[in-house]
């Protein structure tokens, strides 16, 4: 391992940070950016109400108040997801998470031969390896940390199969998930604190061929190897999420409206 980890910390950190883009903290970055629309439509109808006055500086400022909580929390989450992805250890076993989401993605490499759902020795070592570091360093990222409800490792498959493909993979996918999951809260994988840990927030699922990789989405030979992954990502509390942003629209609404009453009381 330390001959490979040598070899590899030297190249670029941007490798495997094309990970789904869909998964994990998916939700966080769409609810942002329904958001910023849902915030830009509510000052447009303000605008609308006041008969297409463009709102003034004192204004603007106060929309942008309400914003600031909102755009502080996704500014603490940035920076922690970009802290995480480059942390040496990670970068030297190729195994750096996504910088925009936090997802550890376990190449087919890692993996006995072929549609097999253990990982080698290496793959157990580097594995072991990655996850004592991405556990400890959740750990040390209060922002991102509190506000984790799981974390997912999701099994991906390519559409090879003698028949019914996607049912076959389905099990394949989800195999491969569970065994990595068993093998980290199993006698050889975490330590006992870590263990505990992830026991505690676990959840195993697969996604057959559904969600092929950004980078090579192709149906060939050439990116079937990509494909077939497992991923480990957090998950945000969804509560977290819908509870934040409902808050943050309403706000915006509300000062939306305690503008347009006050322009119009200024024009009686």
């Amino acid at each position: 391992m330390a001959n490979r980890f040598s070899s590899r910390l030297g190249r670029n950190a941007g490798i495997g940070a094309e990970a789904s883009r869909g998964d994990g903290l998916g939700d966080w970055w769409a609810a942002v950016s329904v958001i910023a629309l849902a915030a830009m439509a509510i000052i447009g109808l303000s605008g609308s109400a006041l008969g297409g006055s463009e709102l003034n500086s004192d204004s603007a400022l106060r929309i942008h108040e309400v914003l600031r909580p909102a755009a502080d929390a996704l500014a603490e989450i940035e920076s922690a997801f970009e802290t995480l992805c480059q942390e040496p250890l990670l970068v030297g076993l190729e195994l750096e998470p996504d910088c925009e989401t936090g997802v550890i993605t376990l190449r087919d490499d890692l993996f006995e031969d072929f549609g097999n759902a253990q990982l080698s020795s290496e793959g157990r070592e580097y594995v072991t390896a990655a996850m004592t570091t991405y556990l400890s360093r959740l750990r040390r990222l209060p922002a991102l940390w509190s506000s984790i409800e799981a974390i997912e490792v999701r099994g991906h498959s390519d559409p090879r199969a003698v028949r019914d493909p996607y049912a076959t993979n389905m099990v394949g996918s989800q195999q491969r998930a569970l065994g990595v999951m068993l093998f980290l809260v199993g006698p050889d994988g975490l330590s006992e604190m870590d263990r505990e840990l992830f026991q505690r927030l676990a959840m195993v699922s697969g996604a057959s061929f559904s969600r092929p990789p950004a980078h090579c989405p192709e149906p060939t030979r050439e990116c079937y190897p990509q494909w077939r992954r497992v991923e480990i990502m957090p998950v945000l509390s969804e509560s977290l999420r819908r509870g934040d942003w409902a808050r943050t629209v309403e706000s915006v609404r509300r000062a939306s409206m305690g503008i347009r009453e006050e322009s119009r009381a200024q024009k009686h």
